[in-house]
């Protein structure tokens, strides 16, 4: 499916930079952004078109996105995919949430994933370990260029998937080419130091199960 296909570049480069971004610490809790907060509004087209709000907050212990997104399907009936993520770290753990918003439905999984990362990023330089883990999953730096108003620089994670990040490291540009595939998010804006706006991290009146994650080949379909 299409809609897979880009959130497994998309998503597992933001869970990149969600856990890998420690940047000191404070009241011996330790960051994982050099922003304590921003938010990024993106234009989604090609394949899968539509927006998406994402939020990070408390230096990047708690990211959240919204999306509305219509993917289409060759010989098919487009994919309505209206859904909203929040990922929060407390402590060595990190909780998942993601919510249907067409039934008001959603999962709430522990990262089976996190704790070893957890422990790997202590008392490293954000940014050298973000590069280094980029780096070494096979990504490759391609230049810096601007993206929606900001300059980034692109990486090439893997043979047509692209992305491009700020030097405050904000996702800006993503994109994807795979044959027939062609999907791209650009941001159309870009705010720091804001609040959490609209209950973009809250669960509402969603009826949440708590489930288990039995490996990380599960765990990509549901994170960002």
């Amino acid at each position: 499916m299409i809609n897979h296909h880009i959130k497994h570049i998309f998503h597992i480069f933001t869970l990149i930079l969600l856990l890998t971004n420690a940047y000191g610490s404070h009241a011996q809790e330790q960051k994982y952004h050099p922003l304590e907060s921003y938010t990024v509004k993106y234009r989604i087209e090609g394949n899968s078109t539509g927006e998406k709000t994402e939020y990070s907050g408390d230096w990047g212990r708690t990211l959240c996105w919204t999306e509305v997104v219509q993917v289409k399907r060759a010989g098919g009936t487009p994919v309505r995919i209206n859904e909203k993520v929040i990922t929060r770290i407390t402590g060595g753990e990190q909780w998942i949430i993601k919510i249907n918003l067409d039934d008001n439905t959603g999962t709430k999984v522990k990262s089976p994933a996190f704790p070893e990362i957890y422990n790997r990023i202590k008392g490293k330089d954000p940014a050298e370990f973000t590069k280094e883990l980029i780096t070494s999953s096979g990504a490759k730096r391609v230049g810096e260029k601007t993206a929606g108003g900001e300059k980034c620089i692109e990486w090439e994670l893997s043979e047509g998937a692209r992305t491009c990040i700020t030097e405050d490291l904000v996702r800006v540009e993503s994109s994807l080419v795979l044959g027939d595939i062609s999907v791209k998010e650009t941001a159309v804006e870009v705010k720091r130091g804001v609040p959490e706006s609209d209950g973009i991290c809250g669960v509402g009146s969603a009826v949440i199960t708590e489930t288990v994650i039995k490996d990380r080949a599960e765990e990509e379909i549901k994170v960002k």
